[in-house]
Order: structure tokens, then sequence, then C-alpha cells
């Protein structure tokens, strides 16, 4: 059945709670709370473009050439272990080294910047993958292909803001100008400003491809979706901050402080749970142990804090699983939930009651969760430090900035489940690829040795990225 165009909702309410500064640290100042959406116009195929691998330069080095292997064996085998991490980061390493040379030619310091732009990415590493584009383009210039795939990157480490200020900031050529207007869309689509979105799906010329085409219609239906979400979460918002009393806890880490807003009215047990694992030291010096890139970052859990691997902790015990409280939380940016065992093998569903200690930041909206996850708070300050975090930071101190007064502590289970907290996890997704976990549970063949190699002559400047896998 075809959606039709909603009539624009009242906004008088949602205005003059913005004017008055309510929703002044939810709510992006320029975006219309109750928003109407208009369908994307009927386009006209036109044929896929694109070069085939088959036709790839030849590689300017030993080092670009080893990162195509294990770029090949990452895409194969759909995951990342330890063991080719520590490659990856070693030919990381290397690049670096070649990159410091100052006799090195102009075309083979672009190239080279394409892929140690790919390796930071693969590595999760976001501040080489920006120090990478940024030498990149001052060598190559800031052409369409360089800030189109930079701003790519920025939306797979959902840097929703660095995204769309670079795309706002070029002038794309026409025969560009689809897919930039398609990661504008995706950068607005993070950021919450959905009308925006869908303006500029709106405004994509109709001479699009298959691929593109699909990519629209999934992405307006994306929009859509989150705007019915959006219009009903930003009035919970609205009475949170009417009463200004929900508990605030504070992280502080290596990258930044981090201050959560828990959602006591919505989840009593959750936030008494968490709070008084805050208030028994239990997060202290526990590492970021599972970093899902452009997903969600997990932590909490205290063996980290001695040096374990992380994963199985539970605090000491687990709590049962929290009906709504009417309308449910919005799984958005920035909502914190309770890490979970998965029910079986497939990791389709959590286990029942099995939420202990440990918790996971979402760093985009994860509205394909469904109802198996319940977020019980939100990142009131510190959302680019929680984007900068890896598996090696940890929180060095947490402690209660402000609560209710009563006693806050979550009924316990006597039954404590053996077992991994893997989820949530991306949905639709069996693949590890692009998460980070210290120590991988299952062991792994290593990609092919390197081999040496004469050296080749550099082809004419070419910064057409190799192509890595990307999850879906």
């Amino acid at each position: 059945m075809t959606r039709q165009p909603r009539l624009a909702r009242p906004r008088s309410r949602s205005a003059a709670l913005l004017a008055a500064g309510l929703l002044a640290t939810a709510l992006p100042a320029t975006v219309a709370c109750a928003q109407t959406l208009t369908p994307v116009s009927a386009p006209v195929t036109r044929p896929q473009q694109g070069t085939p691998a088959s036709q790839q330069s030849a590689p300017v080095n030993d080092n670009e050439r080893r990162f195509r292997e294990i770029s090949e064996y990452i895409r194969t085998r759909g995951e990342l272990d330890a063991a080719t991490r520590a490659d990856l980061a070693r030919v990381a390493a290397a690049l670096d080294i070649d990159l410091d040379d100052a006799s090195l030619p102009r075309a083979s310091a672009v190239r080279l910047l394409a892929v140690r732009a790919q390796a930071a990415s693969l590595l999760d590493d976001g501040d080489a993958m920006e120090s990478a584009f940024t030498r990149l383009a001052a060598v190559a210039g800031s052409s369409d292909a360089v800030v189109l795939a930079w701003a790519r990157e920025r939306l797979a480490f959902a840097d929703f803001e660095g995204a769309h200020t670079l795309l706002a900031g070029h002038t794309f050529a026409p025969n560009r100008r689809i897919d930039a207007e398609i990661a504008r869309a995706q950068a607005l689509t993070g950021l919450s400003r959905f009308q925006e979105a869908q303006a500029a799906l709106n405004a994509i010329p109709a001479q699009r491809s298959a691929q593109q085409m699909t990519t629209i219609a999934l992405l307006s239906k994306r929009i859509n979706l989150l705007d019915d979400i959006w219009n009903t979460e930003i009035v919970l918002m609205a009475r949170d901050m009417r009463r200004n009393d929900l508990p605030l806890v504070e992280f502080v880490t290596a990258k930044g402080t981090i201050v959560l807003e828990l959602f006591e009215d919505d989840a009593l047990n959750t936030v008494g749970n968490f709070i008084e694992h805050v208030e028994r030291g239990t997060y202290d010096g526990t590492r970021f142990h599972r970093v899902l890139r452009g997903f969600g970052v997990q932590g909490g859990d205290p063996d980290t804090a001695s040096g374990g691997a992380g994963g199985t902790g539970t605090g000491g015990w687990t709590i049962p699983d929290e009906p709504a409280r009417g309308e449910r939380r919005a799984l958005l940016s920035g909502r914190i939930l309770m890490a979970a065992q998965p029910e079986d093998a497939t990791g389709q569903k959590p286990r029942a009651n099995s939420a202990g200690c440990q918790f996971m930041i979402l760093l985009d909206h994860a509205e394909q969760l469904g109802e198996n996850h319940a977020p019980f708070g939100r990142v009131a300050e510190g959302l680019d430090t929680v984007r900068r975090l890896g598996p090696d930071d940890a929180i060095l101190s947490a402690r209660v900035l402000r609560k209710r007064d009563r006693a806050y502590q979550g009924i316990r289970l006597e039954e404590v489940p053996t077992g991994d907290y893997t989820m949530p996890r991306r949905p639709g997704t069996a693949t590890r690829a692009l998460e980070t976990r210290i120590n991988p549970p299952m062991p792994v063949t290593p990609p092919p040795q390197p081999t040496p190699m004469q050296a080749t002559p550099v082809d004419p400047v070419d910064i057409s990225p190799v192509p890595i896998p990307r999850q879906p």
C-alpha cells in the first residue's frame, strides 16, 4: 500500500517548548519537531557505472600490495581477527614510513594516502583516517572523489555532523551529485533532521542507477519510520526536561567526559541497578571492550579492570527484564541500553533476564532492534567523546552527579547465567568484520604471507579506493 503524505501535525506546543529552551540540549534548533515528509518522485533508470576490480592499477609497492591481500582476506572471511588486525596495523605503520619520505612522488603519495585511509578505517582508527584524508585533500585537491569518500568514511564512524559539513561545503559535478545527495540525506538522518533528509532525496535528479534507486527507496522508508518515532519521543523528552530531576552519571575517560541522563520514570529497576553499580565502583577502571564501528560501544565488564578480555562479567548478579512503562523509549543515537547474552547460537534475540552490569551506548539510530532492547538513558554530554572511544579506552572514574531522594538498588535474580554478552548486535549481520574485540573467540587461518615484488612503474594519479568489506 502506498504511503500517503501526512498532514502537518500541530506544532504550537513543540515550538513553544523549543522557544523556552526546554528542548535545547536534546533537539537541533533548526529541526521542525513535527514533520511532514514528501515521497521521492518517480525515477528514471540509468546504467550502473563502476570499474571492475580486475581493472585495478598495479600496486605502488609491497605495502599497498599487502593491504590488498589482507583486504581481500577480510572480505572473503567476513571477519577481522586478532592476527589479521595485527598484520594490518603493521602495514599501516609501514605506510606511515612511506608517506614520511619527502622524495615520494606525488602520484605515489596520492595512491598510498588513499590506502592508508582505508587501513585506518578497518582498524577503527578515526584519527588516522582523518589525518590521511586531510593529507590526501592537500596533495590531490578536494576533488569530488576525495570529498565523497571522506564523507562516507565519516558516516561509517557515525560522524554525521562531520560528513554533512564536508558535503555541504563542496560543489559536486552532475555525475557525482546523486551519490553526494544520498550521503547528505544519510548524514541528516543521523542528525535527526528528517525533513531535511527527505528534501535532499526529493531533490535528486531523476536519472538514477538501479543501485541508487534501491538505496533511495530504503533510506526514504527509514526516514519516514524514524520521523514517526521521533515525533512520539520528543513528547517524552519534553516531559523529562520539565521535571529536570532525572539522575545524572558522569564517566571520565582519557578521550573526555561523558554525562548520562537516566530514564528513571521509564526504567525504574534498570536505573536502580545501574546507579548501584556506579556507587559500588563496579565501573571504575573498566574498558570499552567491544566497539562496533558506527553502531555502538560496549563497556562495564568488571573483568576488564584487571586485564581480562571482557564480555562475560555480570558484576555479581543479573536483573529481570523490565516491561515498558507507557510509551517505549526510542532507540536513537546516544541512547544507553543494557547488554545481554544471546538466546541461542543464531544471536537473533537476547536471552531473557540476562542483563547484569554491562551496557552499550548507541552511535546511530537502531530502530531495527525492535522491542528486544529498551534504552534506559541517553548521552546528555559527550557524544563526540563516545564516538572516539576504542577498545583500549577505560572509564577512569564513574560517579553520580544527581539523583532523587530514594535508595537506588535493582531487583536481583538468584540465577546468574554464564556466557558472552554479545547483544545487542547490528541486526541482520552474522559477520564481525567491523567489530573490534580483544581476544576474539575463534582461531583463524592467517592470510597468505607477503611475497617480494619487483618495482612497478606508478600509474597516472588514481584515487579510486581499493574495495573493502562493508557491513550491511
